[in-house]
This record gives C-alpha cells, structure tokens and sequence, in this order.
C-alpha cells in the first residue's frame, strides 16, 4: 500500500527589523468572483496587519496583480511602515514577473503596474517577490473569503 505524505510547511520569516507581507489573490471561476488576502508580520512572526477583500470579478491573474496593489495600499497608509524594509510576498510566479519585469502582455493591467511603481517608490525599501503556496494557506483562506464576498476588513495590530 502507497501512503501519501502531506508535508506542512511552516511560515518563513523576513531576516531581522524587516517585514514580510504574504499576500495572494482567489478567483471562483474564469473570470468570476475574486478576492484578497494578506497578513504582514515582523520578524518575530507577529501579526501586524491581517485583510480580506472583495475585488469583483477577475481573471486570476489580474487578482494576484490587485492583491499586490491593496498591500501596498496598506503600507502607504501607516506612516510607521513608510521607509521600513517589507518583502511583498506573492504565490503567482507570472504576477510577480509582470511587476518586476514591466512585462505584462497586456494593455489591462497597465494602470494597475504602473500604480504599484509608483507605490514601491513611495515606500522606498519595498520589494516583491514570489515564495512557493506552502508558505501561504493561511493567506489563501483570507483571499477566498474577498472571494466569496464574506465582507472586507482590515485589521492593524502595533507597528
């Protein structure tokens, strides 16, 4: 007999007096419904900010794009993140690319890239990168609530 084996990947912290907001984007279909999630947390693993939002209906990767836009929404709006070092974590490997690169394929996701420049300018250290699903469930479970319109929100703890 076969068994399989699950393997849990616990989360991954930012080095120290950095912080790491794990974001991902869900979608209910092609395109239907998408949604948000995101949790930043210190070095310590403390959660500073938990959200869960609504984003109407998408295709995947336009939510994996929006999710990176709303955490950056997020960090320009506490002046205690503004110059701090943040990783903004994303599972989508094409939505991360389309950030970095500028390369996107598509006129659709234009605007939303080039306000995501122009808040990682405003934030300064900031940079995005892209860290495997496993690392991410929790966050998933956040972005399929936006998904199933269970309610936005947005939740700070001390910064």
């Amino acid at each position: 007999m076969i068994t399989k084996k699950k393997i849990i990947l616990d989360w991954n912290p930012p080095a120290e007096v950095h912080f790491k907001f794990n974001v991902d984007g869900s979608v209910l279909g092609k395109p239907e419904p998408a949604g948000a999630g995101g949790v930043l947390r210190d070095f310590n693993g403390k959660i500073l900010c938990l959200f869960s939002c609504h984003l109407g209906c998408l295709v995947s990767n336009a939510a994996e794009i929006w999710v990176i836009k709303v955490a950056l929404g997020l960090c320009i709006s506490n002046v205690n993140l503004r110059g701090r070092a943040i990783s903004i974590v994303n599972d989508s490997k094409v939505a991360v690319s389309w950030v970095i690169n500028g390369d996107f394929g598509s006129l659709a996701h234009f605007n939303i890239i080039s306000e995501i420049h122009s808040n990682l300018k405003i934030l300064g250290d900031v940079e995005v990168i892209f860290e495997s699903r496993a690392y991410n469930s929790y966050v998933g479970s956040l972005a399929k609530m936006g998904s199933n319109c269970a309610g936005d929100f947005v939740e700070w703890g001390d910064v």
